[in-house]
């Protein structure tokens, strides 16, 4: 376990980083699912499915049931991502957040951070929320704002945050914690 161990932000986990970056933002969340379960599989479907070399480390889902997430123990239970690269090298979350659940996928990518040297976060926003996604494009979600960065910056747990709904004409499908660039720790 690495007990947020800080990562290096460089070699083959932070490539991978960036393939993932490259992945999320392209992705098309808003027609892949009704419910988390089917985000989750969607995604995971799309890493198992990606070209061979696309990755430097081993894809492991839940889908595939021969290798196992591994997890983090606290708070009397064992919190697992959806998926991950390696055992330790980028843990992935996905959340759907319909009513609530912002507040605890951020809080599971900071425990995710015990085991892992990178976090991905990204939550998908449902149509009911979707005043959330539409104040933080607008900018009067400041703290939230705040809180990720920090998280980017300090914690090596990059979020994104992207609609379940088709977007308005000229509206960003996805707002990123993540600067891909180089940030070599001395």
């Amino acid at each position: 376990m690495m007990s947020f161990e800080k990562g290096k932000r460089y070699g083959r986990y932070w490539d991978d980083v960036h393939t993932l970056n490259d992945l999320i933002t392209r992705y098309a969340f808003h027609t892949t699912g009704k419910n988390e379960r089917d985000f989750e599989n969607g995604f995971a479907s799309t890493l198992l499915n990606s070209e061979e070399g696309t990755f430097n480390a081993e894809v492991i889902t839940q889908i595939d049931k021969s290798v196992a997430v591994k997890g983090v123990y606290c708070f009397g239970k064992q919190h697992r991502p959806d998926m991950s690269l390696d055992e330790n090298g980028i843990a992935v979350e996905i959340k759907f957040v319909k009513y609530a659940g912002l507040k605890d996928a951020i809080g599971q990518g900071y425990l995710y951070r015990l085991r892992y040297r990178f976090v991905i976060l990204v939550l998908i926003i449902s149509e009911e929320r979707k005043g959330i996604y539409e104040d933080l494009i607008l900018g009067k979600e400041s703290d939230l704002e705040h809180t990720l960065q920090h998280l980017a910056d300090n914690m090596n747990v990059f979020t994104y945050i992207v609609p379940a709904y088709k977007l308005k004409g000229g509206q960003k499908k996805c707002v990123s914690f993540f600067e891909p660039r180089n940030i070599v720790d001395e």
